[in-house]
This record gives structure tokens, C-alpha cells and sequence, in this order.
């Protein structure tokens, strides 16, 4: 057997950068709407989407929080605008990349987004299917 097809100039890039248009709302100085840059995330950051998700309760009991794994993944497929940004946050009065998305996008906008993430990531089964495979 040959490890031809694995190696690396072999291989297209998982990680390309994908544009996409979130909002009609941010435009540049010439009014054209401007993309959003998304990559789908490496699986470090994929498996931390879920763990991050995951609380305990008093009890030890676990418990998965859709909400915030819907968050992580968006937090870390958006390449830019840079959630991370100091400037960025300020100009919204926010210190998280999780805020910034409360206020930076309504919630259509938001679905939308996480719609594409999940896309391409590949993760755009149903919900149900994916919550069996991160308990498991």
C-alpha cells in the first residue's frame, strides 16, 4: 500500500477560506455588502465547540447546552471580521466574541450564519444525531 494520497501536496485544504455574506447591513465605503471570511474549524476546536458546551450541575449531573455549542461554533469558523478584536468589541461595548454577536447581528442574521458554519463544518445534520455523537 502507498501513502501517496496522504500526503499533504496531495490533499485539497479542509481549512479554505469560504465568503460569505451574513448581512446587507455592513457595507463598505462604496455601499457593496461586505462577506464575512468563515473556515471550518480544525478538530481541536471542533471537540472544544462541544466540551465548552457541556455543564455540570450541583448534582455531577451533565448537562448539554445547545445555545452555547450553536455559539461556539460560529465563534470559531468566523475568521473575520475578528470576533476578537479589542476595537471591534469597543465599538459595540462588549468584552467576548459571544456578546459581540448578540448585538452585532439580529437573530435572522444569526441563524443564517450558523446555518453556513454548520455547513462547513459539516455538521449540518439533525441536531438530535449530533447530540448522540458528542455524549458519545
Amino acid at each position: 500500500m502507498s501513502l501517496t494520497a496522504f500526503l499533504k501536496e496531495n490533499v485539497p485544504n479542509p481549512f479554505d477560506e469560504v465568503d460569505f455574506v451574513v448581512s446587507e447591513r455592513f457595507r463598505d465605503e462604496n455601499g457593496v455588502p461586505v462577506a464575512w471570511k468563515l473556515r471550518a474549524m480544525n478538530p481541536e476546536k471542533s471537540l472544544l465547540s462541544s466540551d465548552n458546551a457541556m455543564c455540570i450541575d450541583r448534582k455531577g449531573n451533565a448537562d448539554f447546552k445547545v445555545s452555547a455549542y450553536y455559539k461556539n461554533i460560529v465563534v470559531n469558523s468566523v475568521v473575520f471580521p475578528n470576533l476578537y478584536d479589542k476595537s471591534l468589541q469597543d465599538s459595540y461595548n462588549v468584552m467576548s466574541p459571544d456578546d459581540l454577536l448578540n448585538v452585532m447581528l439580529n437573530s435572522r442574521e444569526f441563524n443564517r450564519l450558523l446555518k453556513k458554519c454548520q455547513e462547513i463544518n459539516g455538521l449540518d445534520k439533525d441536531f438530535d444525531i449530533l447530540k448522540d455523537e458528542v455524549k458519545n
